[in-house]
């Protein structure tokens, strides 16, 4: 299993360094370098290309980044290097009308959105979190081995369709 994830801060950092104590291998992308990830094996690259043609596709690539036009700028960038069947996972706190219009958006280029509302904090994201998955069947079943290997002992949860994921994390 392989994993990209923009964003290493306190949540991204920790999951991909609970990927690579999980035996997956993790591509990040960081605003700035993160030398204690590099040295547990993490592997971090300066560019969204250079993250995506380090991964086997269908790549998956997990953003932990803050709510709102940050996600819809990273997005926008990305999507230029990444090719039809690819997965675009959102594991912040989106509002679920807005991983609802991004699905929408990004599902017609061929690429599949993911919403995934994550509990637990950095502890959780460390050790095992939990995951309300939103999305279309199609695309869950593509990042839900990685998400259910992240997950706490019944931590993992499909929710239904797009943008559910988010709006059951909003209200629990």
């Amino acid at each position: 299993m392989e994993l990209g994830i923009i964003g290493l801060g306190k949540m991204g950092g920790n999951i991909a360094l609970q990927c690579i104590d999980k035996g997956i291998k993790v591509v990040g992308k960081a605003r700035s370098p993160k030398s204690e990830l590099t040295e547990e094996g993490v592997i971090v690259v300066e560019e969204y290309g250079e993250l995506v043609t380090s991964l086997e596709k269908p790549r998956v690539i997990f953003l932990s980044l803050p709510a709102g036009p940050t996600i819809d700028n990273v997005i926008k960038e990305l999507l230029s290097y990444l090719d039809k069947g690819d997965l675009i996972l959102d594991g912040g706190n989106s509002y679920y009308k807005d991983s609802i219009q991004r699905e929408a958006e990004i599902s017609k280029q061929g690429i599949h959105f993911v919403d995934c509302g994550t509990s637990g904090g950095v502890e959780g994201a460390r050790y095992g979190a939990c995951f309300m998955v939103g999305g279309k069947p199609e695309a869950v079943k593509i990042c839900e081995p990685i998400l259910k290997t992240l997950a706490v002992e019944g931590g993992y949860l499909y929710t239904g369709a797009p943008g559910s994921g988010h709006f059951v994390k909003l209200v629990s």
